[in-house]
């Protein structure tokens, strides 16, 4: 499903249209799924596609996102016991019954993976899993929510891969002190580590895109780095921190949670020192985030 003229006869078939507003561009390059594919399992770039790199592991599933006409969902089915993927416009579910008929370790659910309880989902189709994994071919309107809500469902993803917007992927795998630096960078950080793998170019879609594509993998860490004493707490400051760019992060997380103004510079203080206290908060990194944010926990309940 990622040769161009197949493509076009099954959409003609089934009278589909790619739908601008759903982001919805299919990759007419097979080795572009294929690679994909391999990252989102080892979190690596292979070299060389090995003869036992097609072998499903035992107890390794994966969930994708938006399989569209199933070009990376049939790449997936190849190398893991089982793959469940969600699908938001159910006008695919033709194509999709067609295209991948030959695969009994799928399970496809039409829903908004937004409105979806992911807790249950992984404790219903992957309660005997060792290693479960994420694959997407995000748009970029819904990049951002969706990475949120995957690194925060506190599932242990062995590893997120993604393909979406170039520009996406500098802002995600930036780190403090860096222009692109923001709260979803942030918060990635705490999850795990954000590498972008490789650029994909406008010609590799149908129809192409307007924006250069980057296919990112965020790799869980094993060992947490930090322990917040409020996951949520922590989370509402690095929001709160970037929310107002343009304001210092003592007005920033004043206005933003509400707190006396005073409390929160002795706090900014004794975490980035005296003589930063104007400092703001794309020039902190996860760790100055959870410091704050456990101070903050120990003086009031929010």
């Amino acid at each position: 499903m990622s040769n161009l003229f197949q493509i076009k006869k099954i959409l003609e078939k089934y009278n589909k249209f790619p739908k601008k507003s759903l982001g919805q561009n299919f990759l007419i390059n097979p080795e572009i799924p294929k690679k994909t594919a391999e990252i989102s399992r080892g979190g690596v770039c292979p070299s060389v596609q090995e003869e036992n790199q097609s072998v499903k592991e035992e107890n390794t599933g994966v969930i994708e996102i938006g399989p569209g006409i199933g070009a990376l969902t049939s790449e997936l089915c190849k190398i893991y016991k089982k793959v469940v993927a969600i699908e938001i416009d159910k006008t695919f579910e033709p194509i999709l019954s067609e295209a991948l008929n030959g695969f009994d370790n799928l399970k496809i659910f039409f829903d908004d993976i937004m409105e979806i309880d992911l807790q249950k989902l992984v404790e219903q189709e992957f309660s005997e899993f060792a290693i479960i994994n994420v694959c997407a071919n995000l748009p970029y309107y819904i990049t951002t929510p969706v990475i949120l809500k995957l690194v925060k469902s506190r599932i242990n993803f062995d590893n997120i891969t993604v393909m979406i917007q170039k520009e996406a992927a500098d802002k995600l795998c930036s780190a403090a002190g860096e222009e692109n630096y923001n709260a979803t960078a942030t918060i990635i950080g705490y999850y795990g580590e954000a590498k972008k793998i490789f650029n994909v170019s406008k010609s590799n879609f149908y129809p192409p895109p307007k924006v250069l594509s980057t296919v990112v993998n965020i790799t869980r860490h094993k060992t947490r780095i930090i322990k917040p004493k409020s996951e949520d707490l922590m989370y509402k400051v690095i929001e709160a921190a970037f929310e107002q760019r343009r304001k210092t992060l003592v007005n920033a997380l004043s206005s933003g949670l509400k707190l006396d103004k005073e409390k929160i510079a002795d706090i900014v203080k004794k975490v980035a020192g005296e003589k930063n206290v104007n400092i703001r908060g794309e020039e902190l990194d996860i760790k100055a985030f959870s410091d704050i944010s456990d101070l903050l926990y120990d003086g009031i309940k929010m």
